[in-house]
C-alpha cells in the first residue's frame, strides 16, 4: 500500500516538474541555450559593469568578443586551407560486408588543423515513403584529430554499409567546428569513384518449376523432342518428318523408314515483378528494415537462384524491365540494377504488361494487395511483405488466391531467414 502511494506521489511530482506551463516562451528559452546568446549576455553585463562600476570590466568585454570572434571565424579560416579527396578501394560489395575507404587531406596552412570529421548526409529521397518532410540526417564516416601543417595526409578505414545503394549518395563534406563548436564550416570532398552496395542474398536450395520454354543452343531437355542435344531414341517415320532425321542403318535393317529423336533446346523464363510506388511501401530507403529494401533482397535471392538453374530472368522494377542470362556479367548486371532501385510515383499495378508465356512472381506488400484486382498470372504466385503485422488480408474475399496461396512474410529484421523457411516449404508442398 505504501509502495503504491509513493509511486503515485513520484509520478505526480514528475508530471508537475516536467509540465510546460509557458509553451509560448519556449523559443526564447531555446535561444538562451545557444552559446552565442550566453556570450552576448555576458558581454552586455561586462559593458554595464565597466560603465557604472569599474572600467577594468572592459577586459571581460574584450575576452568575450575574442571568444566569439575565434569561435566563429576560425572554422572558416581552417577550411580555406584544407582540401581532400575520397576513394573506395573497391567498386562492389554486399550489405554488411566491409568496404575500404581512403581519404587524402591536403593542409596548405603553416599550422595544424584540428577537429575534422567526414560527414555524409542522408539520401534526398529518405522521406519519400511517408511523404513527410523529414530532416536531413548526417552520418559521420570518420573523425580526424588533426592534420599536420603543410602536409598530404592519407587515412584509411573499414566501412560496413548496412543498406544497398550507390555510395556516396550525396557528396561527402569535410567539417570542422573547432575550437568551441559555435559554428560549423565545411568543404566538399572530391569523389574519385563510387561504391555499389548489392542487396544481401539468401541462398535458396529449392525452386518452383518454371514450365514455359524458349529456344536456346545451350540448355536441353530430356522431356521434349527436337533436333539438337543427345540422342533419345528411334521411332517409325511419320508424315512431315525431315529426311535429315532418318536413321539409314535402322531403316535398312527393319525395311521401313526409321528416324531418330534428339533433345530439344529449351530455357525457362522467370519474370519477377517489383512495384516501387512509394504509396505501397513503408520506411525510408536508408532504413535496413524498409519494405522496398527487403523486396529487393528477395528479388536478388530469387533472381540469382533461377539464373544458377539456367533460367532467363526478367525483373520488372516499376516501369522498367531488365532481362539477364546466367553469366558472371549477367549476375552483376542484375545486382547493380537492384542496388539502384529507388522509390517512384509510378502507379502501375502488379502484373502490368506481364508476359503470359513465362513463369511470373511478384514481390509486393499488403498495401499493394488491398483493393487491387490481380491478374490470373500473378494470383497465387506472390510474395507479400506484411507491413501491418496482421495475420490476414483486409480484403480477403476479393483476393482469395492471393491470401490463401501467396507467401506472406512479416516485416522484421529476420525476414530473410523466414523467407528461406517458407520458400522451402512451398517448394516441397508444390
Amino acid at each position: 500500500m505504501l509502495g503504491r502511494l509513493l509511486l503515485k506521489v513520484s509520478s505526480a511530482a514528475h508530471g508537475l516538474l516536467t509540465y510546460d506551463f509557458c509553451p509560448w516562451a519556449n523559443r526564447w528559452v531555446y535561444w538562451v541555450k545557444h552559446p552565442l546568446s550566453f556570450l552576448s549576455l555576458t558581454t552586455i553585463a561586462a559593458i554595464a559593469c565597466a560603465i557604472w562600476i569599474n572600467p577594468y570590466s572592459f577586459i571581460g568585454v574584450a575576452g568575450a568578443l575574442l571568444i566569439l570572434a575565434v569561435g566563429y571565424v576560425w572554422p572558416y579560416l581552417s577550411m580555406w586551407g584544407v582540401s581532400g579527396e575520397i576513394e573506395f578501394e573497391q567498386t562492389h560489395c554486399s550489405e554488411g560486408e566491409s568496404a575500404r575507404i581512403q581519404l587524402v587531406v591536403n593542409n596548405r596552412w603553416p599550422w595544424p588543423v584540428w577537429g575534422l570529421k567526414i560527414v555524409c548526409s542522408s539520401s534526398p529521397q529518405a522521406g519519400l515513403a511517408t511523404g513527410e518532410g523529414l530532416p536531413v540526417k548526417k552520418e559521420v564516416w570518420a573523425s580526424l584529430a588533426s592534420i599536420p601543417a603543410g602536409t598530404h595526409s592519407t587515412f584509411t578505414w573499414e566501412w560496413f554499409p548496412s543498406v544497398r545503394g550507390e555510395y556516396p549518395r550525396v557528396i561527402p563534406c569535410l567539417e570542422s567546428s573547432f575550437p568551441f563548436g559555435f559554428q560549423v564550416a565545411s568543404r566538399k570532398l572530391q569523389v574519385r569513384n563510387r561504391l555499389i552496395v548489392w542487396p544481401r542474398v539468401w541462398t535458396l536450395t529449392s525452386l518452383l518449376d518454371a514450365i514455359e520454354v524458349f529456344p536456346t543452343a545451350e540448355v536441353f531437355s530430356d522431356h521434349r523432342v527436337g533436333d539438337q542435344g543427345d540422342l533419345l531414341g528411334t521411332r517409325a517415320f511419320r508424315q512431315g518428318d525431315s529426311l535429315r532425321r532418318v536413321h539409314w542403318a535402322q531403316t535398312a535393317r527393319h525395311g521401313q523408314m526409321i528416324v531418330v529423336e534428339r533433345q530439344a533446346s529449351i530455357q525457362s523464363r522467370v519474370e519477377i515483378d517489383l512495384p516501387t510506388d512509394h504509396s505501397v511501401h513503408t520506411g525510408s530507403i536508408d532504413d535496413f528494415n524498409a519494405s522496398l529494401n527487403w523486396a529487393t533482397r528477395l528479388a536478388a535471392s530469387l533472381g540469382l537462384a533461377y539464373l544458377a538453374a539456367g533460367s532467363t530472368v526478367t525483373v520488372r522494377v516499376g516501369p522498367q524491365a531488365l532481362t539477364v542470362e546466367n553469366s558472371t556479367k549477367g549476375k552483376a548486371k542484375l545486382l547493380d540494377a537492384l542496388a539502384r532501385v529507388q522509390e517512384t510515383t509510378d502507379g502501375r499495378h502488379v502484373g502490368h504488361r506481364c508476359d503470359r508465356r513465362g513463369f511470373h512472381l511478384a514481390i509486393v506488400t499488403d498495401k499493394c494487395v488491398q483493393g487491387m484486382h490481380l491478374p490470373h498470372e500473378v494470383s497465387g504466385r506472390m510474395i507479400v511483405i506484411r507491413t501491418c503485422h496482421e495475420g490476414h488480408c483486409e480484403d480477403q474475399h476479393a483476393h482469395d488466391d492471393a491470401c490463401l496461396r501467396g507467401l506472406w512474410l512479416d516485416l522484421n529484421p529476420h525476414l530473410g531467414e523466414q523467407f528461406q523457411r517458407e520458400w522451402k516449404r512451398v517448394c516441397h508442398a508444390g
